[in-house]
């Protein structure tokens, strides 16, 4: 039984995760699209509703790390879940006080508590994953994940299209408030020594494995393309209906890989499911860049799927391998830093690329940075040995 995966409080936090997620892609797929029709700015301004979000994410990154190491698990993540519930609740007030600034100043606060929860419930998940089935039980946890990104947007767009404005808050609202009590529940212990030092930024960073921080920057870039250009891309090619059924195969793709890619992690290693993911999510790219149709939109999607779903849980959990035990929080916020600042870059540069060279080369592009990506990986993987428990425990 000490080995049992799926039990009450491992799928509890399966579910927070996933209402967790579903809030954040509601919000950011479909947020800007309210506020475009609730209030007279640019596009320009538009772009601050995911922008002001997402650095302050990052921002919170160091500061959960270390507030992790220092105080109890459990602990930080009611403080964060609450701080999250209120945010989602303020929303409520955006119609009412019919103000932009409103937005924002919110979207950062909120921001906010979610990199600190993000972090807080991805540490407190590692505690209830037996050692041995790290690699397949992250996955599953990240899997709730990619549930959300294709559940939250559907949730968002359906509620906008039809006006319900009321209603879209109180359902962030209440997403978040359900995730808190079930959080309650948790049965959460601190697996570390308490570090009482002051907060330092560069104390407070995992940085021992650059090259592992690398490859997920390049990994975060590489996925906000498909997060944020499919939609633009379907649309250009004059079939912007195939974008729904771009994000349901990739999600077909990942939930059909995850019981078995989780368990190779654990039996044969990170390198025998990261590197055959990391040519499969690249071969994705080339799809999409050379066959603008719905059958290469379609296998394309599938590919990306299978591909990327060990992708980020693969990185994250070995991320947490070379951590010491009073070192997990800093290099699980570590690690999200790291894929936050790809993703928030990518959507940036691409989106200028993409101008430039066009959506279809544009994915051609984002191929090699995943097969860059990988190579690093592989550089890494070569020149580091796994460590002990000992080495670990000292």
């Amino acid at each position: 039984m000490k080995n049992r995966l799926f039990h009450r409080h491992y799928v509890l936090t399966l579910l927070i995760n996933l209402l967790l997620f579903i809030t954040f892609y509601l919000l950011n797929a479909s947020l800007p699209l309210l506020a475009a029709k609730q209030f007279d700015v640019s596009q320009a301004a538009l772009g601050w509703v995911v922008t002001s979000f997402i650095l302050a994410t990052v921002c919170s990154r160091p500061l959960i790390g270390h507030w992790l190491d220092r105080h109890d698990v459990k602990r930080m993540l009611l403080i964060s879940a609450s701080l999250f519930t209120m945010m989602s609740v303020l929303y409520l007030l955006v119609l009412p006080l019919n103000s932009f600034l409103y937005l924002i100043i919110v979207r950062i606060f909120h921001g906010f508590s979610f990199g600190m929860l993000s972090s807080s419930i991805s540490l407190a998940v590692t505690t209830l994953i037996p050692k041995t089935r790290q690699g397949e039980g992250m996955g599953y946890f990240v899997l709730s994940m990619n549930l959300a990104s294709v559940l939250g947007p559907v949730i968002g767009l359906s509620l906008i299209q039809h006006d319900a404005f009321f209603l879209y808050f109180i359902t962030v609202a209440s997403l978040a408030f359900v995730s808190f009590v079930l959080m309650i529940r948790l049965p959460l212990t601190s697996q570390h020594v308490p570090n009482t030092r002051v907060f330092r930024l560069h104390q407070s960073l995992f940085l021992s494995r650059p090259l592992l921080l690398f490859a997920t920057v390049l990994a975060g870039v590489a996925i906000s393309s498909t997060a944020a250009f499919i939609s633009l891309y379907t649309d250009s090619i004059g079939h912007i209906s195939y974008a729904s059924y771009f994000y349901a195969l990739v999600a077909l793709g990942m939930v059909a890989i995850r019981p078995l890619a989780g368990k190779w992690f654990d039996q044969k290693g990170p390198g025998f499911v990261l590197f055959p993911s990391f040519l499969l999510y690249s071969l994705g790219f080339i799809l999409l860049g050379v066959f603008p149709s719905l059958p290469g939109l379609l296998l394309a999607a599938l590919i990306i799927g299978i591909g990327s779903a060990s992708i980020f849980p693969g990185l994250q959990t070995v991320m947490l391998t070379y951590a010491a035990p009073h070192q997990k929080g800093k290099a699980i916020s570590t690690f999200f830093l790291a894929y936050d600042s790809g993703f928030g870059l990518g959507a940036l540069l691409l989106s200028g690329l993409a101008a430039k060279i066009g959506y279809s080369n544009m994915f051609l592009f984002c191929s090699i940075i995943v097969l860059t990506s990988g190579f690093i990986y592989f550089i890494f993987n070569r020149r580091n040995e796994p460590p002990h428990e000992q080495e670990l425990a000292s």
